[in-house]
């Protein structure tokens, strides 16, 4: 059965392509990948959702086709909008290009109106990202609000300027029904990523209990768009974009819930002289700034595996400007675009955004800017919440017992047994744990996808050192042999080898089916294991236990996973001696395949 979508990278052409239009090219297709490692990224889990069935790459150009594609009511609609998303994005691209704003700001002004983060350069993103502004690059809370509270001010404002209608209609609620169909209007255009459908949704509730005269902001309302975006998308909620946004906002009710009334007092006490306006405004970018990032670190350490130690600085310098400038600027060019005026606002736009991306650059830039971290248990994870949600939702003292579950969760963090050896699917390549308790990597071989992802996962960012003898490591042409806390683990690159090692090694791991005995080994890998079961991550106790997890029981039984009857016919075959090796999906070689962009996990969402 032919999947729904595929997932192809493009070689060349395709800039002249549009949404719904019917091409045909030649492509090398693979099945979604599996996890690099246990509890690393599961691109197929995503695609089983967004109904990818395939990955890979064109093996060249696309062609358009003469005939128009079959397209239902809900496609066609799709379909426009997605076009009018794409000439907005290239409209906005171009009249910020043209005016000489810098390189990648005109990307990074479409990604803030359209959704569209594609063509932001790499080395930009990081910036980003290091300096704590990657959710200035994720329209959710922050664009939301921006815009809604423009509309309403401004509208509202005018409205006050007119007596007679303002004295005898209720021109709050006009604006309120005005700002809400704006933000409405902005979650069609952005492409409505979870993110921005929280977002969007909290602000509805926010303008709907003003149109209603109730309470406008609670843990109520940040509840319920909680649960309608689990009813549109309940894989969301293991997700880092659901995850992060909804610790952020309800830390950021809670904390404010809590200053309340200390504000109010001080308030009526001595109301605020001119000069501590800007001054209460930007302690409010701190405050905000502390208390969601403290909510969300747990979460960005466990998906991302970095975390940027300077983002209140770079909040505090760069808020403003979106606050004040890029996104003004923004909606004034939405309004003036009717007319075929938006260039001014473009002109505008750009020009703030470059500021923006000069103080991402000068941020990321100091020292320890961004710290690579190892990767996170669940239970820590699940600990940490809870605790964080006993702190967020009670009002009475004992609400600060959470903290307690918090602690316990960063106390199994930092507990956590790490794999002294890790061996992927393919068999292609192994890391262990050297001398310098760092993870080292031979010093070729195997896929750059693999290396990287376990690194990151070690907390070594991109480091990924080679091994040598001083790791305890001998090697020649037919593999590897390893000496560590008694245990000696032989990784072979050719079955020859395996008569000399199956007298002396504990542990034995050949890229190629085995079915003769080993006398010495204690736990034997080959080929066939490791096709049925993944990337085998390994613990080698001091009294010479051997601890084993797979990416296949990690996994699980599920319906993006391998099935069951798959790893049953590999594991009948490996027992029968003169079996048959199964067949087994070609792999496409890093040397001649471009990557399919399945390999990285989604883009930050709003910290």
């Amino acid at each position: 059965e032919l999947p729904a979508r595929v997932h192809l990278r493009l070689a060349s052409g395709g800039s002249e392509l549009v949404p719904g239009e019917r091409v045909g090219l030649r492509a090398a297709l693979l099945p979604p990948p599996l996890p690099a490692a246990p509890g690393a990224y599961d691109f197929a889990r995503q695609a089983w959702f967004l109904r990818i069935g395939a990955v890979g790459y064109a093996l060249g150009a696309p062609r358009a086709l003469t005939a128009p594609p079959p397209q239902g009511l809900g496609e066609a609609v799709s379909f426009w909008i997605a076009r009018q998303r794409q000439a907005l994005s290239q409209r906005i691209v171009g009249a910020i290009d043209a005016s000489g704003a810098g390189p990648g700001v005109g990307a990074v002004a479409a990604d803030l109106v359209t959704g569209e983060r594609g063509a932001v350069p790499p080395d930009l993103l990081q910036h980003y990202r290091d300096a704590g502004l990657a959710h200035i690059l994720v329209i959710a809370g922050m664009h939301m609000s921006m815009v809604a509270g423009l509309v309403f001010v401004a509208l509202r404002g005018l409205l006050a300027l007119i007596p007679p209608i303002a004295l005898r209609y209720p021109i709050k609620k006009w604006t309120a029904a005005a700002a809400l169909l704006v933000t409405a209007g902005y979650l069609v255009i952005s492409g409505a990523s979870v993110p921005t459908q929280r977002a969007f949704l909290m602000n509805a509730v926010v303008l709907t209990a003003v149109l209603l005269d109730r309470e406008a902001i609670s843990l109520r309302a940040i509840t319920w768009a909680a649960l309608a975006t689990l009813l549109l998308e309940p894989e969301a909620l293991i997700g880092p974009s659901f995850q992060m946004s909804f610790a952020a906002v309800y830390a950021l009710i809670s904390a404010y819930e809590a200053l309340a009334a200390r504000m109010a007092r001080r308030r009526a006490e001595s109301p605020p002289a001119w000069w501590q306006r800007p001054a209460f405004y930007f302690a409010g970018i701190a405050t905000t700034t502390l208390v969601a990032g403290s909510a969300t670190a747990f979460f960005t350490v466990y998906h991302f595996n970095r975390y940027a130690t300077y983002s209140l600085l770079g909040n505090l310098l760069a808020v403003p400007v979106v606050g004040f400038w890029v996104m003004p600027s923004a909606l004034l060019a939405m309004l003036l675009l009717p007319f075929g005026l938006d260039g001014w606002g473009w002109f505008l736009m750009g020009r703030g955004i470059a500021l923006v991306d000069a103080i991402a650059r000068m941020v990321s830039a100091l020292p320890g800017a961004a710290i690579d971290l190892p990767t996170m248990p669940v239970s820590a994870l699940l600990v940490f919440s809870f605790g964080g949600l006993w702190l967020c939702l009670w009002r009475r003292r004992w609400r600060l017992l959470g903290l307690a579950g918090m602690t316990a969760g960063v106390a199994i963090y930092l507990l956590a047994p790490r794999p002294d050896l890790l061996i992927d699917g393919s068999g292609r390549i192994a890391a262990l744990r050297g001398a310098s308790g760092l993870l080292v990597f031979p010093a070729e071989g195997g896929e750059r996808r693999v290396r990287e992802t376990w690194a990151k996962m070690e907390g070594q960012g991109q480091a990924t050192p080679a091994w040598t003898d001083s790791d305890g490591v001998r090697c020649d042409s037919l593999g590897c042999v390893w000496r560590t806390r008694g245990h000696v683990v032989a990784l072979e690159r050719l079955p020859e080898a395996l008569d000399e090692d199956c007298a002396a090694a504990d542990l034995v791991a050949v890229p190629v089916p085995v079915f003769a005995h080993c006398p010495s080994a204690r736990l034997l890998i080959d080929a066939l294991a490791l096709r049925a079961h993944g990337t085998h991550a390994i613990r080698l106790g001091a009294n010479g236990s051997i601890t084993v997890a797979t990416v296949a029981e990690w996994r699980g039984e599920r319906l993006w996973s391998v099935p069951s009857a798959s790893r049953r016919t590999l594991a009948a075959s490996r027992a029968e001696p003169g079996a048959a090796r199964p067949e087994t999906a070609p792999e496409a070689e890093e040397a001649d395949a471009p990557s399919s962009d399945a390999e990285a996990p989604p883009d930050d969402p709003e910290p």
